[in-house]
């Protein structure tokens, strides 16, 4: 295992694909993930309650997920990405971006 390169306790704001792309490689013992679902649902936090007026989809486009991550994806695992084209065909771009969106991410997790 090597040194990180970060504080231990950090906490980081923002898209973890960019957080993790800055650490070293085999650096981090345990991640906990709490993904997207791809529910394909909207959610807001009803009024009246602590939360009012936070929301989020959880419903995928291809807008939702960088090109450059699909090229990625296709050179650093040409396997896996053939598994995502399938499930394009099979259920659609939405299903395509969404893991396209996590794989990326998975991959990285696995690197650090």
């Amino acid at each position: 295992m090597s040194d990180p390169n970060f504080a231990s306790g950090a906490i980081w704001a923002g898209d973890n694909l960019d957080v993790m792309r800055g650490m070293n490689s085999a650096c981090v013992d345990l991640i906990y993930l709490d993904p997207p679902f791809n529910s394909n649902r909207h959610y807001e936090a009803p009024i009246g309650s602590k939360a009012a007026g936070a929301a989020f989809k959880d419903a995928w486009t291809l807008d939702d997920v960088d090109v450059c991550e699909h090229g990625e994806l296709a050179e650093r695992n040409p396997a896996a990405y053939a598994v995502i084209e399938a499930a394009r065909q099979a259920h659609g771009k939405g299903m395509q971006s969404y893991l396209v969106f996590m794989a990326v991410r998975l991959l990285e997790m696995q690197r650090i």
